[in-house]
């Protein structure tokens, strides 16, 4: 019965699959064609076809952008990727490209392609969510500081569990309810953060995007709107979205019938929307799906930090103690209270937060963009319109001209370089460049240029609190007296800290 019914399926959608199928044939031929012309040295060009260089990106996509950059440091060149080809920009470039306008260097259709909106239906909006969380989220961080603080203390402790022997975790799972929770606090309140439909949506969302994205680039970009109909997660997301729509609509109405007779509204991000959402054009259902569109942009990579931040410090327990004591000096010199003046404090904290950043990058590359116009930069490079650029950020944070002893992980590297007991190896303009949030073309961990992370600032108050929280409350250890850091998944230019890993925690016993 079941192949029945896919051999009716497959027939009804013939006609557009042989449609789809010639026009990606016909798209394939002429871009080889305007390849094989191309000014820019490819790199790998010795080393078989296209397929073979993908299947090579695919596996060791960071030893290709390290060769990349020891041979075309100063110069763009060409490498084949998940995404087609692509042009890759050495860093002196990015200077000129940043300041170039929208309809020029453009972000959007770059991360389009990075996403695959085409077929995951995310809709890359750089307007009004980035809107809000510049000119509300960022703005509000020091009145809702000590909101997120107690609510990273209580479901750290929640979700971690009493702990009164070693007790083994699975890291990555655990610290993923923890940010959805407490990224929900400011998202959508105190009640709703716990509702399991909303914890539910708000990571597995983020989850069935990455495993769409993942199986759709494990096939060449030209077959891809053939190999969308055989992809199950994409159907998920959609539904994904209706549920997310259908769990929101009462409370966006019992909202709005506040906001008309006056009475108490919330401080939170879906309210701070609501507040704007007319004057904006942006529908009802469009708030909801936004609250989606928030986890995917917050929650994994928040805990993917964290969870990368453990991993390097469990096999570290010296570091451990040294931060535990620079937090407790911290807030006692605050009465306690984690304001966002005693975070910036807590600066080895920072150091290690970016240290980890460096060390563990989501993606050899960063800066994607669309020239949608023919670009030619001070050097003489003419980038012709109608290509995707990139550059190669795994190299840099690896550069030991900037980064001395580069392959050691430095706990007080920045820490010292910010208190200017260090040299400056890239004399910037001040030391405090050397902080977590700050991007600069030599740290694109939060993006590059006016395009930048918006809610980094809130992020990086959030991965301290959760931090703060789980040093203050459990010892750290690996399982089996292991010494060695976990390794981490890679696919292609992007890495993950492996989801399976364990660590240890134990509660700290009180001295008082």
């Amino acid at each position: 019965m079941e192949i029945e019914q896919l051999s009716h399926g497959l027939s009804d959608r013939l006609p557009a699959l042989v449609s789809v199928a010639l026009f990606t044939i016909a798209v394939y031929i002429v871009s080889s064609l305007w390849n094989e012309k191309s000014t820019f040295p490819l790199l790998g060009a010795d080393d078989g076809n296209a397929t073979q260089r993908r299947k090579e990106y695919m596996t060791n996509a960071a030893k290709l952008y390290q060769k990349g950059y020891e041979i075309f440091r100063h110069q763009a060149y060409r490498m084949t990727t998940l995404n087609g080809e692509r042009i890759v920009v050495p860093l002196e470039a990015l200077e000129e490209l940043r300041s170039m306008p929208d309809d020029v260097v453009d972000n959007v259709i770059g991360l389009n392609r990075e996403i695959e909106s085409k077929y995951t239906g995310l809709v890359n909006e750089s307007g009004f969510a980035a809107h809000m969380v510049r000119s509300d989220l960022t703005r509000s961080l020091n009145r809702i500081n000590p909101e997120l603080a107690a609510e990273a203390e209580q479901t750290v402790h929640e979700v971690l569990g009493p702990c009164d022997d070693w007790t083994p975790q699975v890291a990555f799972n655990q610290l993923l309810r923890v940010v959805a929770i407490v990224s929900g606090r400011i998202f959508l309140g105190p009640d709703l953060c716990r509702r399991e439909e909303y914890i539910y949506a708000s990571t597995m969302y983020t989850v069935d995007v990455f495993k769409a994205v993942r199986k759709l680039k494990a096939w060449n970009q030209y077959l891809r709107p053939i190999v969308q109909y055989f992809i199950p997660e994409l159907k998920t997301l959609v539904e994904h979205r209706r549920k997310a729509r259908a769990f929101l609509a009462p409370v966006i109405e019992e909202r709005k019938e506040a906001m008309k007779n006056g009475g108490d509204l919330s401080d939170d991000m879906l309210q701070w929307m609501m507040n704007k959402a007319e004057s904006n054009g942006v529908s009802d259902g469009r708030l909801a799906e936004l609250q989606l569109d928030l986890s995917l942009a917050a929650i994994h990579t928040t805990t993917m930090a964290v969870t990368d931040i453990l991993c390097d410090i469990v096999i570290r327990p010296d570091l451990v103690d040294e931060l535990r004591a620079e937090i407790k000096q911290v807030m006692g010199n605050h009465d306690g209270v984690l304001t966002t003046q005693a975070l910036y404090e807590m600066k080895l904290l920072d150091s290690v937060m970016r240290e980890s950043q460096r060390w563990n990058p989501i993606s050899q590359s960063r800066f994607p963009r669309y020239i949608a116009k023919p670009v030619t930069l001070k050097d003489g490079t003419q980038i012709p319109a109608g290509m995707f650029i990139e550059t190669a950020i795994g190299p840099v944070n690896h550069d030991p001209k900037l980064y001395p002893e580069p392959d050691v992980f430095d706990p007080y590297r920045f820490h010292d370089l910010r208190n200017a007991t260090k040299p400056d190896p890239i004399n910037y303009k001040t030391r405090e460049q050397y902080q977590f949030v700050t991007v600069t073309k030599e740290n694109m961990g939060f993006g590059y240029g006016k395009h930048a992370c918006p809610g980094r600032f809130f992020a990086a108050n959030e991965i301290k609190l959760i931090m703060i929280h789980i040093l203050l409350q459990y010892n750290l250890r690996m399982p089996n007296g292991a010494t060695e850091r976990y390794s981490r998944v890679v696919q292609g230019a992007h890495e993950a800290p492996n989801p399976t890993i364990k660590i240890e925690f134990k509660r700290v016993q009180s001295t008082t």
